[in-house]
């Protein structure tokens, strides 16, 4: 059973905030991952992505070279956030199992993110939902606690569900507490585009109030990630040097693309 406060729900219809950025406001926003494997390198992105038409960067620590030294995390974590000064940031360890660089036990990945979420460095972080029903709660208590947003994610690499299954697994994910679910997946025929574009619109009909983030990777997948704000995806991921997952255009183009259709609506 989802249950929402009052207070809860006037932050999510009025979109949340994230310094000079509201997350559900307008377009959807531009997020650049950040994918270098050294600090060196996840530095020079940053001064890229701070330069770009992007408006949040996302930190894909599995990319990282020392992405398992919590210690070390936290080192580059304080470097990154000085270096994107005021602009927000996404914390994400993609998971093997989810298409991302690294392995992690259930116990590194909880002590990670909480430590992220307590260092006051990040406004969001992702957390896989199927890392497990506990894990996700006791997470998404952390970042409330922190006053940290929690993205609660699902990566399917090899295939696109029905539309129930989406909606289910998005339903899931607020009834665990999240404050944004994500679902992306991979369409092997035009007909799963669609199926992404009528789950995404029969969730934004069924939840008016919530933020969602859907998306269809790959070249097929691409007019998801530019109709969002026709159809219910509050943010799209595009990138500045480096791709994340497949389907990625510039965040400068993305940029445009989203002026286009906002201008007609």
């Amino acid at each position: 059973m989802i249950v929402i406060t009052k207070r809860d729900w006037w932050q999510m219809s009025q979109g949340y905030k994230l310094g000079d950025l509201t997350l559900g406001e307008g377009m959807p926003k531009v997020c650049a991952p950040l994918t270098g494997t050294t600090v060196k390198e996840l530095l020079d992105e940053c001064e890229l992505v701070r330069n770009s038409e992007a408006d949040l960067a996302e930190w894909r620590v599995d990319f990282f070279e020392h992405a398992l030294d919590t210690k070390k995390v936290l080192e580059a974590l304080a470097k990154l956030r000085q270096e994107l000064r005021c602009m927000p940031l996404i914390f994400s360890f993609r998971t093997a199992e989810e298409g991302g660089e690294k392995n992690i036990t259930v116990r590194q990945y909880i002590e990670l993110n909480k430590q992220v979420a307590q260092s006051g460095a990040v406004q969001l972080i992702d957390i896989e939902l199927f890392r497990g029903e506990d894990t996700v709660k006791e997470l998404v208590a952390t970042a409330k606690e922190q006053q940290v947003l929690t993205i609660i994610s699902n990566h399917d690499f090899t295939q696109t569900p029905e539309t129930s299954e989406i909606m289910s697994r998005v339903e899931k994910m607020l009834d665990l507490g999240g404050d944004i679910p994500k679902v992306a997946v991979m369409p092997v025929k035009e007909e799963d585009v669609l199926t992404v574009l009528q789950a995404n619109l029969q969730l934004k009909k069924s939840y008016p109030s919530r933020k969602m983030i859907m998306i269809a990777m790959g070249s097929l997948g691409i007019v998801t990630r530019m109709s969002g704000e026709i159809f219910g995806s509050v943010l799209t991921f595009a990138a500045v040097k480096h791709a994340s997952a497949p389907g990625q255009v510039t965040a400068n183009e993305m940029k445009k693309v989203l002026k286009i259709v906002h201008n007609a609506q």
